[in-house]
């Protein structure tokens, strides 16, 4: 009869532990195993049957390990840990029989040395897949749902446990309750009238401590909530039984009683929604991640006990298989931002500063969060990780070598003002530093996320003057002797002073004096004189008007003789300007100072294939072998040598690394500038800075030495250029990927000899040219963008092009034929003033004399009338003279009036 009774015992613990599936690695398997306050973290391990228990303590690296072997636990689901911290922590879990257990741990005198405080069976309830705990907002008991019962455990002295059936028609998947005594909030599966159709469901549940089950308080209004369109998959989704698990089926809840704000992850959905306390009915947001995908959600909390920030675990699975591709935390901030598909993320863990912790593994099965805003991840291997929340301006860096982040300063540029687990964010334009401070001196380029106030002409452009001069307007030499012989512009003294028609105006003027002056002496000294006689002789000898005739005209001939010096004079100053290259300053013979003895052409040929016998394939040859520096300024940056820079040379689809030659900074570490050799002229680099660091502009230049052959014909002139790129908003940096195309252009300078018996000289450089899209080159960057940021990736395409340009410096005039015009210009001016003396001659001075006759004798003649008829009035008044016998004085009279007074005479004799 005993042997009957064990074996009927046996098979009963045998049907007990049916429903239950134990698989210690699966960290997945039967609820959260991981929970966290502001003094405690402690993870479950059902692999090697222990608990860790680790202080939340900065820079800890110790932990407590508390064995299985304590208690009666075969395979623990879950774990709590108080609100308030407390060194304690509640486990539930199956035991080798298939009992459902509960148990207490503490810490009784503080030393993280935990002991077995109680622990208690869940009676006459079969193995329960479905079964989860949770503490309540006093930490005076525990609540359990499970699928058949509802329990209440009290954390006192009597540890008293109060268990009830499950009425509440639900199957649980998650449950919190939050800092409160009086509600807990739970999600599950419900059956509906169907009994092979379950759905989401959810229930605001009444908590009476011992008193009595908790009852349903309100229904969330889930299932009507849920709307995808027809060709979404999700539109059909459902299980078939309200109890069946697994890790598809997992859902989430997180409650936040100041802001009263409720959140349920259901990852099978790829989805999360947002109630609120106060109106479940109603759905205050939502948000998913994607068709075609499951996981969003997966785990949920609020990242403080504020309530306004939500951490959301994003899981990624493949929706028909189930097979992960990648895990991260999501982070939004609801009370500023809201929660639809719209609202941007203000972190994304991992990133490029926040990396996967080195010993976790890259997929993340839960979350947890602490009232101060601590934040525990587990992974599949059962590894947590404790992301400190950290103080103003620090952020929690993850590259750690133990199970908790480290503190780090923001980088500089970028500012938090409050505590948490996210990055810091750029600081806007107009300020500075990590303390934003705001940038004072004029013309200061701040843009957004700026490390140091720095000027703009810190990082102007370096042109190199390429252009070559085009052709005066006229290049016949002919033209410019004229144009600069007669050239008079009164508004410019040095013209003025240079101008020849000056200096022959003084001569004439000089001529007309001695002229007037030798009138007026042989008018008041009509006799002979031999200075003046001498004068005379002299001027008619260098007579080449008038050949001699008259000595007026060697008057002329002295301004004649000063134009043809100037014209002499300014051809031989000419002559000697060119080429361009070897004239120094203005010129000071001309009113053109910019004037020059040389004419430009520009041509575009294309680079021959092969090599070529003539003068010009020395230059191509020295311009082939130039080596270039490619040199690159990034410009308000925090990026240091100490970070990993990488250039590389792109060759097909191989990457081939480049030696940086310098690496330095400088304006106190806001601008980095590096230095690489190109291996050939044509080249495809790309430059991978990681991080989030951004720069606010970028200089990129290239550099290569001169060269001179021996006989110094061929000059290869240095190139040194480099163009600033600069976004025309302050609120932009330098985008994360981005492409700069340079063209480069030979140039070759020919410069034909003066002597005709001379050779070329040759002169080249590179021009240069580059082709952006400035569209593309920049972006902005925000709170919610930065963290996106995994590296900044520049790439520089150099490029030759199949063209080269040919400019040719050639003389205007060389010397025979400025000789040869000079002549010309000689004979010219002689003979000019030759036939304008004959026309004066001939023409003008016959005018003027018969002119002159007639004005003459008109005014003669009305001189004599006008004596006429003076002396005849005389007559009359005196008719009656005195008789006297006294005869009548004869006045001499002046020679002009001898004509009149011998009609007079006449006229007296006659009465």
């Amino acid at each position: 009869m005993l042997l009957v009774m064990v074996t009927f015992l046996l098979l009963l613990q045998v049907d007990l532990a049916s429903f239950y599936t134990m698989t210690p690695s699966d960290y997945d398997l039967y609820g959260i195993k991981v929970a966290m306050n502001d003094h405690l973290m402690v993870s479950v391990d059902n692999l090697n049957t222990v608990w860790y228990a680790v202080p939340v303590i900065l820079n800890n690296s110790w932990q407590s390990t508390i064995y299985f072997n304590v208690t009666t636990c075969d395979f623990v689901y879950s774990v709590v840990v108080p609100t308030s911290n407390i060194s304690s922590f509640i486990y539930n879990c199956i035991d080798i029989q298939g009992n459902n257990v509960i148990g207490f741990f503490t810490d009784t005198n503080n030393t993280f040395t935990f002991s077995l405080v109680n622990e208690q069976i869940v009676s006459n309830y079969s193995t329960q897949d479905n079964f989860i705990i949770d503490i309540d907002g006093e930490d005076t008991g525990v609540y359990g749902f499970a699928d058949d019962f509802i329990f209440y455990y009290e954390l006192n002295s009597t540890f008293e446990l109060t268990i009830w059936p499950n009425n509440l028609n639900i199957s649980p998947r998650a449950v919190d309750i939050g800092a409160n005594m009086d509600y807990a909030i739970i999600v599950g599966y419900c059956q509906t009238a169907s009994p092979v159709i379950a759905l989401e469901c959810g229930f605001i549940v009444q908590l009476n401590g011992s008193l009595a089950c908790p009852i349903s308080a309100n229904e969330l209004s889930i299932d009507n909530n849920i709307q995808f369109p027809y060709s979404d998959p999700r539109t059909n989704h459902h299980i078939t039984y309200s109890r069946n698990y697994s890790a598809q089926t997992v859902l989430s809840v997180s409650i936040a009683w100041r802001t009263r704000r409720i959140l349920i992850g259901i990852p099978a959905l790829n989805l999360v929604l947002l109630y609120s306390f106060d109106d479940p009915q109603n759905l205050n947001g939502s948000r998913q991640n994607g068709m075609g995908f499951m996981g969003f959600g997966k785990s949920v909390a609020w990242l403080n006990d504020q309530g306004e920030k939500a951490v959301i675990m994003a899981n990624y699975y493949i929706y028909s298989t189930y097979q992960w591709i990648s895990s991260t935390v999501h982070i939004y901030d609801i009370q500023s931002d809201g929660f639809s598909d719209s609202t941007q993320p203000i972190l994304i863990y991992p990133n490029s500063q926040q990396v996967v912790f080195p010993w976790i593994n890259p997929s993340f099965l839960r979350l947890v969060s602490s009232p101060s805003g601590h934040v525990t991840i587990f992974d599949m291997l059962g590894n947590p990780a404790i992301i400190y929340s950290a103080p103003a301006n620090t952020y929690p860096n993850t590259n750690s070598n133990f199970y908790a982040s480290i503190l780090v300063p923001c980088i500089p540029g970028t500012y938090r003002n409050y505590s948490g687990i996210e990055l810091c964010f750029p600081c806007p334009n107009g300020t500075y530093s990590s303390n934003c401070l705001p940038c004072t001196l004029e013309n200061s380029f701040c843009p957004v996320g700026a490390v140091e106030e720095i000027s703009y002409t810190v990082f102007k452009s370096i042109e190199q003057d390429q252009e070559y001069p085009e052709s005066p307007e006229s290049t016949v030499f002919d033209d410019l002797l004229m144009q600069n012989m007669f050239s008079f512009d009164t508004r410019s003294t040095h013209c003025i002073l240079v101008s020849p028609i000056t200096w022959v105006f003084v001569v004439i003027t000089f001529g007309i004096i001695i002229a007037i002056g030798m009138t007026i002496h042989e008018t008041f000294g009509p006799t002979s004189h031999r200075i003046r006689d001498w004068a005379k002789h002299v001027l008619r000898k260098v007579d080449l008007i008038g050949e001699g005739q008259l000595w007026i005209g060697g008057l002329v001939s002295a301004a004649v003789v000063v134009l043809i010096v100037t014209a002499y004079v300014f051809s031989s100053q000419y002559l000697h300007r060119y080429p361009i290259e070897l004239v120094k300053g203005d010129s000071s013979f001309a009113c053109d100072v910019a004037i020059n003895n040389a004419k430009f052409s520009t041509t575009t040929q294309i680079i021959p294939n092969t090599r070529s016998s003539k003068d010009i394939q020395v230059v191509f040859d020295m311009l082939n072998s130039q080596s270039f520096t490619l040199n690159i300024d990034f410009i308000q940056t925090a990026i240091t040598c100490n970070d990993s820079l990488m250039v590389q040379r792109s060759v097909g689809y191989t990457f081939k690394n480049l030696t940086i030659l310098s690496c330095q900074t400088t304006h106190n570490d806001s601008i980095l500038s590096l230095a690489v050799l190109l291996p050939s002229h044509s080249v495809n680099i790309q430059l991978i800075l990681p991080g989030v660091k951004t720069i606010g502009a970028i200089r990129l230049g290239l550099n290569g030495s001169s060269a001179v052959s021996a006989d110094r014909r061929y000059t290869l002139m240095e190139l040194n250029f480099a163009s600033t790129f600069i976004s025309s908003s302050l609120d932009q940096v330098l985008a994360s990927s981005t492409l700069f195309s340079l063209q480069l252009t030979q140039i070759i300078n020919r410069t034909a000899p003066l002597d005709n018996g001379g050779s070329d000289i040759y002169g080249a450089i590179w021009s240069s040219s580059f082709i952006v899209d400035t569209d593309e080159l920049f972006s902005e960057e925000t709170r919610y963008t930065l963290f996106k940021r995994t590296f900044t990736n520049i790439t520089i395409n150099i490029a030759e092009s199949i063209f080269y340009v040919s400019n040719v410096q050639e003389p205007i005039a060389r010397q025979t034929e400025i000789i040869f015009h000079n002549f010309l210009f000689t004979i010219v001016v002689l003979e000019l003033f030759g036939l304008l003396f004959l026309v004066i001659k001939l023409l003008l001075l016959p005018v003027f004399n018969s002119i002159y006759k007639r004005v003459n004798y008109i005014w003669n003649r009305n001189r004599v009338d006008v004596i006429k008829r003076n002396l005849t009035k005389v007559v009359v008044y005196k008719s009656t003279p005195p008789t006297t016998n006294k005869p009548t004085p004869i006045r001499k009279l002046s020679r002009r009036w001898s004509s009149v007074i011998s009609t007079g005479t006449i006229f007296r004799k006659q009465q």
